[in-house]
């Protein structure tokens, strides 16, 4: 079983380091480790030779990035990382178990992230009652995804953490990402784990540790983000689920549910984006018309 591992990056060298010195540390260590570096003044270059890994340059965009990074792998596996995250040591090794089981396409683990101060935060009550009693890490018929909240014990799932996500080869080759969300591509990985899940097996084991500082997420214009929430989401549910009646309404109350997350957290940013994504389906508009860009490697959960 090979690894290489695949870091996506733009403008952040410092945290790239971190990111790839804890790539150095891991035992077992990977077999290649690809740098994207979307930047236009190559200032991922210097870190990668360093880091004496390989360098690759892209047009900036995390989904066109992952791309670049996944023609140019040669391994059994592919493990996606973004440059503000760390994997723990043992990180491969858990991973090498889990792909010892050829039904196994994808696979993941447990994201250690900062405390969120927001009302609603990632592990908060809101998120367990948002899932109900389905599965964690499985979808609504709206195709918002039941997020792993608890994590206590390994299982299947349909989607995976943008900040780790990884996947034999030839299934991410034939799955690729969806370069119609572009910039920081908001639910990219979602989109892609779900379809990878669709060829076989994807696992959730906690063993396998990512601690991810989430660094893009505090800077972000927020009117410009919660118009991408929306009109990402909706070409996403209508792409990979189908937009039935039912999903319609489920889509519309989980919008409702932003708007009141927003108001709660004070964010009359937000909410007003929100509902500029609202008119912007309203009239058609799609992921790549009028989408703000931020960083690759900015990783926002909503």
């Amino acid at each position: 079983m090979t690894f290489s591992v695949i870091v996506a990056t733009l403008g952040r060298p410092e945290r790239l380091h971190r990111a790839l010195r804890a790539v150095a540390a891991l035992e077992p260590g990977p077999d290649e480790v690809v740098v994207v570096d979307g930047s236009a003044d190559g200032s991922a270059a210097p870190v990668a030779a360093a880091a004496g890994v390989r360098y690759v340059a892209s047009e900036p965009g995390l989904t066109r990035q992952r791309n670049v990074g996944l023609a140019a792998a040669d391994a059994d596996v592919v493990v996606f990382l973004d440059d503000d995250a760390a994997l723990e040591r043992d990180a491969l090794a858990v991973l090498a178990e889990l792909y010892a089981d050829p039904g196994v396409v994808g696979a993941t683990g447990r994201v250690e992230e900062p405390a969120s101060h927001r009302v609603g935060g990632q592990r908060s009550a809101v998120r367990r009652l948002l899932r109900g009693r389905r599965r964690e890490g499985t979808f609504m018929r709206c195709g918002y995804p039941r997020r792993i909240v608890d994590g206590s014990r390994a299982t299947d799932v349909e989607q995976m953490p943008g900040c780790f996500m990884s996947a034999r080869l030839a299934d991410a080759r034939a799955t690729k990402f969806d370069e119609r969300l572009p910039g920081y591509a908001l639910a990219e990985d979602e989109d892609f784990s779900y379809r990878l899940s669709r060829r076989g097996r994807v696992r959730y084991d906690p063993r396998a540790v990512v601690h991810h500082d989430n660094s893009g997420f505090a800077g972000r214009d927020r009117r410009a983000f919660g118009r991408t929430v929306v009109v990402h989401r909706w070409y996403l549910l209508r792409k990979n689920f189908g937009a039935s009646p039912f999903a319609r309404l489920q889509f519309g109350a989980l919008v409702a549910l932003f708007v009141a997350h927003r108001l709660l957290n004070a964010d009359v940013a937000g909410v007003r984006g929100l509902l500029a994504g609202v008119l912007a389906i309203g009239r058609g508009a799609e992921p790549d018309t009028g989408t703000h860009h931020r960083r690759a490697s900015d990783r926002p959960p909503a």
